[in-house]
Order: C-alpha cells, then sequence, then structure tokens
C-alpha cells in the first residue's frame, strides 16, 4: 500500500463501514503509544498516526509518519474467534517468515521494525510495525473493485501475469514441512502447524496428520440446506465430504512424488488482494500478509488464486464437452491464461523447475485444489470422483 492507494479510509469512513469487532480493536489501540514505540527505533523522531486506514479480515493498518516524511505500516491484530495463544503464535510465525524471505531472497516483503505478539502490552494489542511498500493493492488499483469487479484489467493482465510469476515462490526451502520459526540463534527452521502439529519430515507424515484433524466449515444441517437443488441428495454429498479424510489417509504414503524434504515456502492466500503493483505498469511492487505461509509437499504448489479452477471431475459433468473442455467462455479464457502462466513461471525459474512441474501437474493440481476447497473454503463437490482418479493413478 502507498498513500496514495485507493484502498485507504479515512478514520470516520473506515469506522463508519467496519464491523463491531474492528472497530472496538481501533478505539482500543493507543495510537500515541505506538507512535512513541516507532519514534524510538529512529532516534526520536516526532512520528504521528495519519489518517489514513485500511483493514483485512484479521488486521488493522494505518500509516504512521515521521518528521522526515519517512512513513511505516502499523499493523494491529483484530481479536476474533481464535484463542489468543493461536494469534499469537500465527503473527509470530508470520514476523518470522518475511525475515526469513527478506534475508534469503529478493521478493519484495515488508520489512519488520517491531513486534509484539502478546495483546498485553502498552498498546493494547498485538502489533506489527513495518516499512510501508510503493503501489497500491492489485485488487484495489485503478479505481478497486466497484470498477472492475476484482478482475485485473485486460490491458493490464499480461505484465501482472509475468510480473507474478517471477514473485511466485517455490526456491525457498526447508527441510521439514510446517510454519516458519526463528531459533535464538537467529536462524530459521520449522515449527508445528496450528490445528495439525508437526513439524513433518515427510509429506506422508503431514497428509496423515492433516486428514486426523481437518474438519469441513459447514455442519450436516448446513450441507442439507445448500443441496436442496443439487445434482445429488444431501445424504450423498454429506456421505462425501465426511468420507474424503480417510480416503486421503489411505493414500497418504502414495501422494506425494517428493516424499522427503526439503520442501518450498507457499504463501497461503497468494491472490490480488495481497500483492501490491505499480499502477502505471501493474509490476509487482510486494507481497503481503505471510500470516498463514508455511513449508509444503509439492503437491499442495498451486496457482495463484485468481487463476485457480476446479479439476473436471469435481464439477458437473454437463459443463464439459466430450473432449473435456469447459463449455463456459470464461472457464475456457481462464484455461488458456493458466498456459500462459506457465510459460511465464518456465522463463522466470531459475533453481529449478520444480514450481512449472506442478502447475503442469493435473495430479498435483487436483490435490491442491481439494485441500483448500476441503480446508479454507468449504466447498460442495465431488471429493469422491476425484480421490476415485487420483487412487487409479498413484
Amino acid at each position: 500500500m502507498s498513500p496514495g492507494s485507493t484502498s485507504w479510509s479515512t478514520e470516520q469512513a473506515f469506522l463508519e463501514k467496519c464491523d463491531s469487532q474492528t472497530a472496538d480493536c481501533f478505539h482500543r489501540t493507543q495510537w500515541n503509544e505506538l507512535c512513541r514505540i516507532a519514534s524510538g527505533l529512529v532516534g526520536n523522531l516526532e512520528c504521528v498516526a495519519l489518517d489514513q486506514v485500511a483493514s483485512g479480515l484479521n488486521n488493522i493498518v494505518r500509516v504512521l509518519k515521521f518528521s522526515d516524511e519517512t512513513r511505516w505500516a502499523a499493523r494491529v491484530h483484530i481479536i476474533r474467534s481464535s484463542p489468543h495463544d493461536v494469534s499469537n503464535t500465527k503473527l509470530g510465525n508470520e514476523v518470522a517468515t518475511m525475515k526469513f524471505i527478506k534475508e534469503h531472497s529478493e521478493l519484495p516483503v515488508p520489512r519488520v521494525f517491531a513486534y509484539e505478539v502478546d495483546e498485553n502490552n502498552p498498546v493494547g494489542t498485538a502489533f506489527i510495525l513495518m516499512e510501508l511498500l510503493s503501489g497500491s493493492v492489485a485488487m484495489d488499483a485503478l479505481g478497486g473493485y466497484e470498477v472492475h469487479r476484482g478482475v485485473i484489467p485486460r490491458q493490464h493482465r499480461q505484465n501482472f501475469y509475468r510480473s507474478v510469476a517471477k514473485c511466485h515462490l517455490t526456491s525457498l526451502r526447508l527441510p521439514k514441512i510446517g510454519t516458519i520459526v526463528q531459533n535464538r540463534e537467529g536462524g530459521f527452521e520449522c515449527g508445528p502447524l496450528p490445528g495439525i502439529g508437526g513439524p513433518f519430515d515427510t509429506a506422508t507424515a503431514f497428509f496423515e496428520a492433516w486428514a486426523d484433524s481437518v474438519k469441513f466449515k459447514w455442519d450436516k444441517a448446513t450441507i442439507t440446506r445448500m443441496m436442496q437443488r443439487g445434482p445429488i441428495s444431501a445424504e450423498q454429498m454429506i456421505a462425501t465430504i465426511e468420507n474424503f479424510p480417510s480416503q486421503i489417509k489411505a493414500i497418504a504414503s502414495r501422494l506425494s512424488v517428493c516424499n522427503e524434504g526439503p520442501f518450498p515456502l507457499a504463501h497461503d492466500d497468494f491472490l490480488h488482494s495481497n500483492i501490491m503493483v505499480d499502477e502505471h505498469s501493474f509490476d509487482v511492487t510486494g507481497i503481503i500478509d505471510w500470516e498463514g505461509a508455511f513449508t509444503v509437499p509439492c503437491e499442495l504448489i498451486s496457482f495463484p488464486d485468481f487463476l485457480a479452477v476446479m479439476p473436471t471431475s469435481f464439477d458437473l459433468p454437463e459443463k464439459y464437452d466430450r473432449d473435456g473442455q469447459p463449455l463456459n467462455e470464461k472457464l475456457r479464457e481462464k484455461w488458456r491464461q493458466r498456459g500462459e502462466y506457465i510459460d511465464m513461471v518456465k522463463s522466470a525459474e531459475l533453481k529449478d523447475c520444480l514450481l512449472s512441474a506442478c502447475l503442469s501437474s493435473r495430479r498435483s493440481q487436483a490435490i491442491a485444489y481439494l485441500y483448500g476447497a476441503y480446508a479454507g473454503f468449504g466447498k460442495l463437490g465431488f471429493y469422491d470422483r476425484v480421490m476415485a482418479e487420483l487412487e487409479r493413478e498413484v
């Protein structure tokens, strides 16, 4: 974000449109104290919190300005349903991840100046003080959602995809699967995944633990309501959803083509609301929001979310022709763009061809899609059909 980004709001406008938890967090935050901490880090330069505020799902960001015209981003954590210790751990992992990336790559991520994971501090909430990246969030550029409905404008799309391909990390790898943590010596290693455990030495161990712990987003009553006009009965859909984790566990030892590490770091929400761009060229100026990032089996490496599509067997068969091509013109266009993106990745790859190989693999992308659809979105679909295909292939 930059001071001119369309995502910034005035304090009044921000508080008028935000939810009660976000408003409570904003009022609870001692912004003067946050400015005092920031000032102490730069030789006691005068620091003020500007009337430029933005927010995501779990965070509020406000611009701080120093007397030498330097600006930082102050991000404070909104307390929602997660236990405080889980939220604190995630924030610590995010800071460690950004530091790890900063030290081991040229990827544009914010530099962290200070942070506090415990909300019981003079600021009144957990916070991060970090570099204010240039540019605008791609989702908000050139008028934002109201103008282009969340789609990158066509005239900038090719350059944007090409720039994103250069930032699509798989070269940063660690020996285990887990979150990034910083040890006492200042080095980086893998820590446990919230709700799953670990860190894991193998992809098999990760998939088994995930299958044992994962919960679908919707309960039976909600699924029943959602399936009132579905192509199959609610009972069939519920059975498909309930059986999926055990099916994954049954073939966990055969799911990954690279069962042992090192494992690549992956952004958990890689889409244009977390990608900063120059509004004139749509070149990427930064990647933000690394809260859910962790090192993953290569089967969980996927396309940026704006190029995500479901496996054909997960979808309704009548949406495709005899050759398996989508009948919908927009979906056909996205398939074409995915092919172009893979070519862009191949041109940008330096260390090896892991990313393009994973993106080109129908099998790998099917696994990645099922993982995100089940654990993240709670998407209804034919998990059993995709699993039947995977079981034939492993």
